[in-house]
């Protein structure tokens, strides 16, 4: 008797385990579904057919009211969204390396305020400050004085598994002395580009028209060193890219090269 006690019991236990786990599954699927039902603030006929497409955009890229009174939730997953505030709009990025908030367009002085909270604007970046990638571009300019006359190029990658950044040469397809073009590595899924550098070899460092064009979409640090050849003054300028938006930063010269080499 007592052994069928225990075999009815150990049966009873597994039956009510498979029951709980499908409660748990059926749980998460209601959950899903009402995410998915959940209506968006889209100022179009539910009936349109066009509307899916709205839909499909808007999450890609969703707006959402910061709150006036309950603590904001920053945006968790890689992406990015825009805030709207009693300011204005703001945009919120999120990658592995970096978390931004940024002003895109301020209310004017005057203008109806909707009513929702603030947000303060920051630049975050996972490796702490951009010094710590000075050593990688104190390497890479003597990578380009060795280049010479022509432009030079790498990247710096974060690596989400080891927290830390790494150096990747990049395969140079074609350089000269005003242009330089190369195969974009392929990164593995725990690396992501974190700061673009190359060099304009005997001239000076600016972001050109080019720049500004190859720059556009992305989500990087940009960084230019230029008057790399003997008796050259050297120079350097260094940006957040965001989206199309630009962000400057403020890097020493005297940082990547020797105070003797300015003279």
């Amino acid at each position: 008797m007592e052994k069928l006690l225990a075999e009815f019991q150990d049966a009873t236990k597994a039956g009510l385990q498979v029951i709980a786990g499908a409660l748990e599954r059926f749980s998460a699927g209601v959950a899903e579904e009402i995410r998915n039902a959940r209506p968006r603030s889209i100022a179009a006929d539910p009936d349109d057919e066009n509307l899916s497409l709205d839909v499909a955009l808007f999450d890609s890229a969703p707006i959402v009211a910061v709150p006036k009174h309950a603590k904001f939730a920053p945006l968790d997953d890689i992406g990015h969204r825009f805030l709207a505030t009693a300011e204005g709009i703001f945009v919120e990025v999120r990658r592995p390396w970096l978390h931004v908030i940024q002003l895109l367009t301020k209310l004017p002085e005057n203008a109806p305020r909707p009513p929702y909270g603030y947000i303060m604007p920051k630049i975050e970046l996972a490796f702490g400050r951009l010094g710590v990638a000075i050593p990688f571009v104190q390497g890479f300019a003597e990578e380009a004085r060795s280049a010479l006359p022509n432009e030079h190029a790498a990247w710096i990658v974060w690596d989400a598994d080891t927290r830390s950044l790494e150096y990747v040469p990049l395969r140079i397809s074609n350089a000269t002395p005003g242009a330089i073009a190369f195969e974009r590595p392929a990164l593995a899924p725990h690396q992501s580009l974190a700061i673009d550098l190359h060099s304009h070899g005997h001239g000076d460092a600016f972001f050109s028209s080019t720049d500004d064009a190859d720059d556009a979409g992305e989500v990087k640090i940009a960084g230019v060193l230029g008057g790399l050849g003997d008796g050259n003054k050297p120079s350097v300028v260094f940006r957040l890219c965001v989206l199309g938006m630009t962000i400057p930063l403020k890097v020493p010269v005297q940082a990547i090269f020797k105070p003797a080499e300015l003279a």
